[in-house]
């Protein structure tokens, strides 16, 4: 039987994690201030998130957790069985472009322009940012 499990994540930032939604061209919905979305889960189960990422059967929630961050809540089985990854891949996915939308906002809010990205895909995947700032 499937059922909603958290992963172990720490998003501080919806914005952020909007953008890198949108480079993965995933559609996602979010709740409205002091509001909520619906989560789709194994059989109809529900459950309510500050975000939820469309999966096709199933959904991906962002849930708020005690210390203000935000984790990620599916039933891992069956976003799974919908996308043929694992738990672990669509994690990782979301992470890695997370932090780069992190880092890009954190950029630009102190007034600096990305003036090169290079990704070292040969090795380890990890991306060099160049920035600059006039003034």
């Amino acid at each position: 039987m499937s059922h909603f499990t958290k992963v172990a994540t720490k998003i501080n930032n919806l914005t952020a994690l909007a953008d890198a939604l949108k480079k993965m061209g995933l559609k996602f919905s979010a709740a409205e201030q002091d509001q909520h979305v619906v989560v789709r889960g194994y059989k109809g189960q529900k459950i309510e998130a500050a975000m939820s990422i469309d999966m096709g059967k199933y959904d991906i929630g962002v849930v708020q957790a005690e210390d203000g961050t935000y984790g990620l809540v599916a039933d891992w089985w069956g976003v799974e069985t919908t996308v043929g990854k694992t738990e672990q891949e669509v994690v990782e996915e979301v992470s890695r472009e997370y932090a780069y939308a992190r880092v890009v906002q954190a950029c630009e809010e102190q007034g600096y322009q990305i003036a090169r990205e290079d990704i070292n895909v040969a090795s380890d995947g990890s991306v060099q940012i160049v920035a600059s700032k006039w003034g």
